[in-house]
């Protein structure tokens, strides 16, 4: 598993360990958000898409969380483990 592969799946595993440790009802379809849009960039990433297709699904993601808000204090740990990922674009 590349670097990148690593990465992202830590994300993802941390967008879904904030899903179901929110006490905040109005973060759970946020976090589903995300996660859908996560499981798309990691299966572009796993299937070897070409870096600028991995780059464009990044920046939409990028474009999903600056247009949407978390309550909880969760959103820290993602903000890091999503800074993690796009260190390896």
């Amino acid at each position: 598993m590349s670097s990148q592969q690593t990465a992202l799946a830590d994300y993802i595993l941390c967008l879904s360990r904030s899903l179901e440790q929110t006490h905040f009802a109005n973060d759970r379809p946020t976090y589903q958000s995300y996660l859908a849009d996560a499981a798309v960039i990691l299966a572009s990433v796993i299937r070897g898409a070409e870096p600028s297709e991995i780059q464009r699904l990044a920046s939409s993601h990028d474009r999903l969380i600056g247009q949407t808000w978390l309550l909880g204090p969760e959103h820290e740990a993602l903000a890091k483990a999503w800074k993690t990922f796009k260190s390896t674009l």
